[in-house]
């Protein structure tokens, strides 16, 4: 069933946004990650996405604190990112409450890391982030970008046994503009698995993330089902008022029909 993610992004303690990965551009929308998390429970979220931003820029996870509150705080399954590395640190985080594991920059330079940590926990505790950035794939918070295209790198931590995947185009978030819809749908075609007889499988699941801003965005995500795309996280729009969650997890149950 198609999810929709509300996202919790920390700073320094902090609930933001950043506009278009940009740590120059941060825009404070709270300092209680915990409540927030509360408030979007209340609205019916089942998942809440999390990224530690500090984290994913400096290689180690450092809202630990405010993850904490969060999985307190909170019923809704947690999906944490941001600055996860080793196995280590990846069990400490579904010690602290986490669901499932976003894994980037470690799995996309060391796929090695994504199979070891699928080997170990499970094909639905791991997932790793795709942010890319005009056809390139970004790292280390953003700050740097790979050669290899999204779709190859996909492929090998599909092989690798990666089964979720969070696909951002980084240009698009925070932009309240909309997904790019073509390249969501070409990097979820390219990596399924494909069976005996030629038919897409759906093990394999694509998150996705950046410009969500309107009902009709979420509308054509949940169209592409089929392909694997299973859920899209939403941010800024709800934080400014732009879409109401409630509203949004009700279309992605088909429990809300909009004409248009």
């Amino acid at each position: 069933m198609f999810v929709v993610i509300p996202a919790i992004d920390l700073l320094g303690g902090q609930v933001v946004r950043l506009t278009q990965g940009r740590y120059d551009a941060v825009t404070v929308y709270g300092s209680s990650p915990a409540e927030i998390a509360q408030q979007f429970e209340r609205d019916g979220a089942t998942w809440i996405h999390v990224v530690d931003l500090d984290g994913a820029k400096s290689g180690e996870p450092k809202n630990l604190d405010a993850l904490r509150a969060i999985c307190d705080a909170t019923r809704c399954s947690i999906q944490f990112g941001g600055g996860v590395r080793s196995l280590p640190v990846i069990e400490r985080l579904f010690e602290l409450g986490v669901k499932r594991v976003v894994l980037g920059t470690s799995a996309i330079q060391n796929p090695f890391l994504a199979y070891e940590a699928v080997k170990a926990f499970g094909q639905d505790k791991i997932a790793v982030a795709i942010d890319v950035r005009e056809g390139k794939v970004a790292v280390k918070g953003w700050t740097e970008t790979e050669e290899v295209p999204p779709t190859k790198i996909g492929k090998q931590l599909r092989d690798a046994g990666v089964r979720w995947f969070v696909y951002t185009d980084i240009l698009r978030d925070g932009m309240l503009t909309s997904p790019n819809f073509e390249a969501i749908a070409q990097f979820a075609q390219a990596i399924r698995v494909t069976g005996d007889r030629g038919q897409g499988s759906r093990d394999v699941n694509v998150i996705a993330s950046g410009g969500v801003a309107e009902i009709e965005h979420i509308k054509r995500l949940k169209v592409m089902e089929p392909l694997g795309v299973v859920g899209c996280i939403v941010g800024r729009a709800i934080y400014e008022g732009k879409l109401s969650l409630k509203d949004a997890l009700r279309v992605a149950r088909c429990e809300l029909r909009v004409e248009g």
